[in-house]
């Protein structure tokens, strides 16, 4: 049963891990800009990114290999369905922000 709540705990660090990333990285940009370290702008950003994508990847190939097992489907299912919602919105959130926002304005 530790397999289960081992990938439960990785799709859930990972949604959160994309979620505060999705917060932080403006902030983080404004202030990097601000103190003119134009080097950095993107570092926290993608560094949260790297860690979400991981944790979701390690939640969603867990997750699937559990849920054929008996006994801890629902689990396994909530594992790979919190990691996959957090690949998604990483890659929704990078793609809205560096090709949908620059031809809109």
């Amino acid at each position: 049963m530790v397999g289960p709540v081992a990938a439960l705990a990785c799709g859930a660090v990972s949604s959160l891990v994309a979620w505060v990333s999705a917060v932080l990285a403006p902030w983080a940009g404004r202030r990097a800009v601000a103190r003119f370290d134009y080097e950095n702008v993107y570092t926290i950003p993608v560094t949260a990114w790297t860690v979400a994508l991981v944790l979701g990847a390690a939640a969603v190939g867990l997750g699937l290999q559990f849920g054929r097992k008996p006994g801890a489907k629902a689990i396994s299912g909530a594992a790979a369905g919190m990691g996959a919602t957090s690949i998604i919105g990483i890659a929704v959130y990078v793609i809205g922000t560096w090709e949908v926002m620059p031809r809109l304005g």
